[in-house]
């Protein structure tokens, strides 16, 4: 608990600058890449195109880094930096996110500080194979305790929801690494595309194959460019036939292990502590360096959502601080109004107009009535 031993358990994306174009990117990262010999930057939901001149000395990624920093669209190193130093005096564990933060050179610096400062044990890093390519499983290794990856769609199988490519390269990727004994978790967003028995076989299977440790079951989020795929989500019945069959595949090949997204936990828990960890565990931090209830609660180009989600400026602010605010002590009093339900989705789906009472209502459509 926040409140009794002071540990915070953090998602930071860390930059928005992504070589991919995922079309549910959950953040809506900022998509870099070469176009006629020209670097670009897609933003806003892909819609607003920039171009980045190539000075021949920088990759086209820490271009469009500096670009976004020049924009405020992201934080520069020194205030990087400065998150770091208001998170002090804490037990912290960070998920560095993105984007991808690995293809940005300075990432790097920001993560190594972390792990030199909060331990190894505490840091995270999820990027995607291209990112993994521009590292070194012994380096990488040394500084972070778990690698995770997307993956959700096998060769062969139709997923518009990847760029070709990105799933297999991530899988390759990984697997090097965790051939170097860093311990890696698939992260596997169930959608209408793969929530049948064939596709869950091939998906696990090949994360078996490829001696991943982890597989993280979870749910697909209407945010960032998801806003635009909602038809994508699976409904309860298949969510609950998906984590069936994998719980079948685990028990006869052993590897990887199985876990279940907090936002799915309550289709077969009613009892217990309160399956969503919003504020009682989980935070995140937007690439702005803005505290957040929620890694889920982002909109277009990496923004909260909405106001209700802020908690305070971590460029400005202590952690102590922003978590001494009325606003912090209101998630506190509440987490448990609408126990079991995912309040990202319970934002979503309630009638009540104000939004800080959105997030509480029992209004999750996937435990409707419970």
């Amino acid at each position: 608990m926040v409140s009794e031993d002071g540990k915070l358990d953090l998602i930071w994306n860390l930059s928005l600058v992504c070589p991919w174009d995922c079309e549910i990117c959950c953040v809506d990262a900022a998509y870099v890449g070469n176009e006629n010999g020209e670097g670009v930057i897609k933003t806003g939901f892909l819609t607003d195109k920039t171009t980045v001149t190539k000075d021949g000395r920088a990759s086209v990624f820490n271009q469009a880094a500096r670009a976004l920093q020049e924009k405020k669209a992201e934080l520069d190193l020194e205030h990087k930096l400065k998150v770091l130093d208001n998170l002090s005096g804490r037990t912290v564990k960070i998920n560095f996110s993105g984007g991808d933060p690995l293809v940005v050179d300075e990432n790097i610096e920001v993560i190594r500080k972390f792990s030199r400062r909060f331990g190894q044990e505490y840091t995270e890093v999820s990027t995607t194979g291209a990112g993994l390519a521009k590292s070194n499983p012994a380096d990488l290794g040394a500084v972070i305790g778990k690698l995770k990856f997307s993956y959700d769609a096998a060769r062969g199988l139709y997923n518009p929801n990847r760029p070709r490519g990105y799933n297999n390269s991530n899988l390759h990727r990984a697997s090097q690494y965790g051939k170097e004994g860093v311990f890696t978790v698939a992260e596997t967003p169930l959608s209408i595309r793969n929530t049948d028995d064939e596709a869950i076989e091939l998906i696990y299977e090949n994360l078996h194959r490829a001696g991943i440790d982890t597989v993280l079951l979870m749910r697909l989020f209407p945010v960032g460019r998801g806003l635009q795929r909602k038809t994508e989500i699976p409904t309860k019945e298949q969510y609950r036939s998906a984590i069936q069959k994998y719980r079948e595949l685990e028990s006869r090949l052993g590897t990887p292990k199985l876990r279940v997204q907090c936002a799915l936990k309550y289709l077969d828990q009613t009892d217990g502590e309160n399956p969503c960890d919003l504020f009682r565990e989980s935070f995140a931090i937007t690439p702005k360096g803005i505290f957040i209830t929620s890694a889920w609660a982002l909109g277009r180009n990496g923004e909260p959502l909405d106001d209700a989600f802020v908690l305070g400026d971590l460029t400005q602010d202590h952690v102590d601080t922003i978590l001494a605010t009325p606003k912090a002590q209101t998630y506190r009093e509440r987490m448990n109004d609408n126990f079991g339900h995912c309040k990202i989705f319970s934002y979503f789906n309630s009638q009540k107009q104000d939004p800080l009472e959105r997030i509480f209502d029992k209004a999750d459509p996937l435990y409707r009535g419970k």
